[in-house]
Protein backbone atom coordinates (compact mmCIF):
# COMPACT_ATOMS: atom_id res chain seq x y z
CA UNK A 1 0.00 0.00 0.00
CA UNK A 2 1.37 2.94 -1.24
CA UNK A 3 1.25 6.56 0.94
CA UNK A 4 -0.86 8.05 -1.27
CA UNK A 5 -3.59 5.37 -0.84
CA UNK A 6 -3.23 5.38 2.94
CA UNK A 7 -4.21 8.90 2.43
CA UNK A 8 -7.10 8.19 0.19
CA UNK A 9 -8.72 5.42 1.80
CA UNK A 10 -10.06 7.22 5.12
CA UNK A 11 -11.93 9.96 2.82
CA UNK A 12 -13.91 7.49 0.65
CA UNK A 13 -15.62 5.69 4.24
CA UNK A 14 -17.23 8.21 5.39
CA UNK A 15 -19.18 9.26 2.09
CA UNK A 16 -20.28 5.51 1.87
CA UNK A 17 -21.48 5.33 5.60
CA UNK A 18 -23.20 8.36 4.60
CA UNK A 19 -24.73 7.36 1.80
CA UNK A 20 -25.99 4.47 3.82
CA UNK A 21 -27.46 6.63 6.61
CA UNK A 22 -30.75 8.00 5.14
CA UNK A 23 -31.74 4.79 3.22
CA UNK A 24 -31.35 2.81 6.94
CA UNK A 25 -32.78 5.43 8.53
CA UNK A 26 -35.74 5.53 6.26
CA UNK A 27 -36.28 1.75 6.12
CA UNK A 28 -36.11 1.32 10.37
CA UNK A 29 -38.49 4.27 10.99
CA UNK A 30 -40.98 2.67 8.32
CA UNK A 31 -40.25 -1.07 9.57
CA UNK A 32 -41.17 0.46 13.21
CA UNK A 33 -44.14 2.46 12.32
CA UNK A 34 -45.46 -1.32 10.21
CA UNK A 35 -44.61 -2.92 13.12
CA UNK A 36 -47.10 -0.40 15.48
CA UNK A 37 -49.51 -0.85 13.06
CA UNK A 38 -49.38 -4.33 12.74
CA UNK A 39 -48.26 -5.30 9.66
CA UNK A 40 -49.66 -9.18 9.58
CA UNK A 41 -46.51 -9.69 7.00
CA UNK A 42 -43.88 -8.29 9.34
CA UNK A 43 -45.49 -9.52 12.34
CA UNK A 44 -45.33 -13.42 10.86
CA UNK A 45 -41.76 -12.94 9.95
CA UNK A 46 -41.01 -11.73 13.46
CA UNK A 47 -42.85 -14.26 15.30
CA UNK A 48 -41.08 -17.12 12.98
CA UNK A 49 -37.65 -15.76 13.52
CA UNK A 50 -38.46 -15.39 17.38
CA UNK A 51 -38.66 -11.96 17.23
CA UNK A 52 -42.37 -11.26 18.68
CA UNK A 53 -40.98 -9.16 21.80
CA UNK A 54 -39.82 -6.57 19.56
CA UNK A 55 -43.74 -5.48 18.80
CA UNK A 56 -43.92 -3.96 22.39
CA UNK A 57 -44.23 -0.13 21.60
CA UNK A 58 -41.52 0.32 24.73
CA UNK A 59 -39.04 -0.96 21.60
CA UNK A 60 -40.77 0.96 18.72
CA UNK A 61 -41.24 4.02 19.80
CA UNK A 62 -37.95 4.52 20.48
CA UNK A 63 -36.39 2.96 17.36
CA UNK A 64 -38.60 4.99 15.29
CA UNK A 65 -37.46 8.30 16.17
CA UNK A 66 -33.43 7.00 16.09
CA UNK A 67 -34.11 5.98 13.06
CA UNK A 68 -35.55 9.21 11.82
CA UNK A 69 -33.14 10.88 13.54
CA UNK A 70 -30.23 8.52 11.20
CA UNK A 71 -32.49 9.38 8.30
CA UNK A 72 -32.36 13.01 9.06
CA UNK A 73 -28.88 13.21 9.95
CA UNK A 74 -28.02 11.27 6.03
CA UNK A 75 -30.22 13.76 4.43
CA UNK A 76 -29.02 17.35 6.15
CA UNK A 77 -25.25 15.94 5.40
CA UNK A 78 -26.37 15.37 1.62
CA UNK A 79 -28.19 18.28 1.21
CA UNK A 80 -24.92 20.29 2.53
CA UNK A 81 -24.02 19.02 -0.92
CA UNK A 82 -26.57 19.44 -3.31
CA UNK A 83 -28.18 21.82 -1.85
CA UNK A 84 -32.07 20.81 -2.96
CA UNK A 85 -33.94 21.00 -0.09
CA UNK A 86 -36.86 19.06 -1.67
CA UNK A 87 -35.67 15.61 -0.59
CA UNK A 88 -35.32 16.80 3.23
CA UNK A 89 -38.87 18.33 2.84
CA UNK A 90 -40.63 15.50 1.66
CA UNK A 91 -38.85 13.39 4.31
CA UNK A 92 -40.20 15.91 7.15
CA UNK A 93 -43.63 15.37 5.97
CA UNK A 94 -43.19 11.61 5.61
CA UNK A 95 -41.84 11.57 9.37
CA UNK A 96 -44.70 13.76 10.89
CA UNK A 97 -47.27 11.39 9.06
CA UNK A 98 -45.59 8.52 10.63
CA UNK A 99 -45.24 9.84 14.14
CA UNK A 100 -48.88 11.35 13.32
CA UNK A 101 -50.08 7.73 12.80
CA UNK A 102 -48.62 5.81 14.79
CA UNK A 103 -48.76 8.13 18.27
CA UNK A 104 -51.68 10.37 17.84
CA UNK A 105 -54.01 9.10 15.28
CA UNK A 106 -56.21 5.65 15.41
CA UNK A 107 -57.62 3.42 13.27
CA UNK A 108 -58.22 3.22 9.30
CA UNK A 109 -56.71 6.85 9.45
CA UNK A 110 -53.60 5.74 11.10
CA UNK A 111 -53.18 2.80 8.95
CA UNK A 112 -53.55 5.53 6.09
CA UNK A 113 -51.06 7.99 7.55
CA UNK A 114 -48.50 5.47 8.45
CA UNK A 115 -48.49 3.91 4.31
CA UNK A 116 -48.33 7.71 3.44
CA UNK A 117 -45.48 8.52 5.46
CA UNK A 118 -43.73 5.19 5.08
CA UNK A 119 -43.77 5.72 1.09
CA UNK A 120 -42.85 9.41 1.64
CA UNK A 121 -39.77 8.38 3.08
CA UNK A 122 -38.62 5.79 1.01
CA UNK A 123 -39.61 8.41 -1.93
CA UNK A 124 -37.44 10.92 -0.13
CA UNK A 125 -34.31 8.83 -0.24
CA UNK A 126 -35.24 7.75 -3.34
CA UNK A 127 -34.75 11.07 -4.82
CA UNK A 128 -31.80 12.08 -2.20
CA UNK A 129 -29.59 9.45 -3.78
CA UNK A 130 -30.60 10.75 -7.56
CA UNK A 131 -29.59 14.17 -6.55
CA UNK A 132 -26.40 13.07 -4.38
CA UNK A 133 -25.26 10.88 -8.15
CA UNK A 134 -25.94 13.97 -9.83
CA UNK A 135 -24.06 16.33 -7.97
CA UNK A 136 -21.19 14.03 -7.51
CA UNK A 137 -21.16 13.66 -11.48
CA UNK A 138 -21.06 17.32 -11.96
CA UNK A 139 -18.91 18.17 -9.31
CA UNK A 140 -16.52 15.05 -10.93
CA UNK A 141 -16.89 16.84 -14.50
CA UNK A 142 -16.65 19.76 -12.89
CA UNK A 143 -13.22 19.06 -11.27
CA UNK A 144 -11.89 17.35 -14.37
CA UNK A 145 -12.89 20.24 -16.69
CA UNK A 146 -10.97 22.57 -14.13
CA UNK A 147 -7.87 20.49 -14.22
CA UNK A 148 -7.80 20.57 -17.75
CA UNK A 149 -8.35 23.76 -17.96
CA UNK A 150 -5.33 24.27 -15.65
CA UNK A 151 -2.90 21.91 -17.37
CA UNK A 152 -3.72 23.48 -20.70
CA UNK A 153 -3.28 26.75 -19.46
CA UNK A 154 0.13 25.93 -17.87
CA UNK A 155 1.19 24.44 -21.22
Amino acid sequence: MTESSRTTMPLTRPRRTLGWADIAGALGAAFAALCCMGAPVILGVLGAVGLGWLRRDAILWPLMFLSLAVAFWGLSRDWRRHRMAGPLVLAALGAAALVAGVIFVHGLPARLLIYAGAAALVAATLWNIMTRRLASRSGTSQSQSSTAASVSSAT
